[in-house]
């Protein structure tokens, strides 16, 4: 998979937003700086998130991979991640560049529900809307951003909760 496929584009004041140390299994796929990582209720590790991903009380979001893991295919490691927070606004590039390509496009997927995927080692964005999505596409300047898409992961996401 690609580094920084995800960044913070802003985030509430105050949250104090350090990353958090987890494990990650012997064998398991590399997760890299900037992909998003979730854990299975009560797993002792993580992983990197599979594609059209997350949804609402199925999948368990930890956040946004801020180091690289270091496990190997014998020994386990560990991955530093930024916690998942609903006021913490992300941005990456969408899966179909037509559907954001405009200000008014944008602006009507606003506040949709939509899912992350994973194709050709890269995650994006998709734009198909349904209420169990993990994903709410955020305001965003098109013309300040092209080419990316604004996002906030829902709190019902967390795996701490």
């Amino acid at each position: 998979m690609s580094v920084g496929d995800i960044k913070i584009l802003e985030q509430a004041s105050f949250t104090g937003r350090g990353a958090r140390k987890y494990n990650v299994a012997a064998g398991a796929t590399t997760i890299n700086p900037g992909e998003p990582v979730v854990r299975t209720l009560g797993a002792v590790s993580v992983t990197a998130m599979a594609t059209n991903k997350p949804v609402v009380a199925t999948d368990y979001v930890v956040g946004v991979a801020a180091t690289t893991s270091t496990q190997t295919a014998s020994v386990a490691g560990e991955v530093y991640v930024y916690p998942l927070s609903p006021l913490t606004t992300y941005i990456m590039k969408p899966n179909d560049t037509t559907a954001y390509d405009t200000q008014a496009e944008y602006n009507a997927l606003v506040g949709k529900r939509v899912l992350i995927d994973l194709t050709s080692s890269a995650y994006t964005i998709l734009a198909a809307d349904n209420s169990t999505y993990g994903c709410v596409v955020m305001p965003l300047d098109v013309t300040k951003y092209p080419g990316r898409v604004a996002f906030a992961f829902r709190a019902g996401l967390s795996d701490l909760a």
